[in-house]
């Protein structure tokens, strides 16, 4: 599954700030393409694959922070 797929099926999602409602595919493909979207530590393009299981999705690391899933460390 690609990155833009992937959060394309996500029920929820970070709102977009213009129009405060669920982000347009349009609008993930930005995010993607700019690097606003951390997926399992890498900062996958639109087209690049997903591996799983994903341990993390982060959204805007560099200012509103929205960590969804993080999955605790053993040891």
């Amino acid at each position: 599954m690609t990155a833009i797929e992937f959060l394309k099926s996500w029920r929820w999602l970070p709102p977009d700030r213009i129009r405060c409602g669920r982000p347009s595919s349009s609008e993930l493909w930005r995010w993607l393409s700019k690097g606003s979207v951390i997926i399992n530590g890498d900062k996958p393009k639109p087209k690049d694959e997903v591996q799983y299981p994903i341990k993390e999705l982060i959204f805007f690391p560099k200012g509103r922070r929205v960590t969804i899933v993080q999955e605790a460390c053993d040891g």
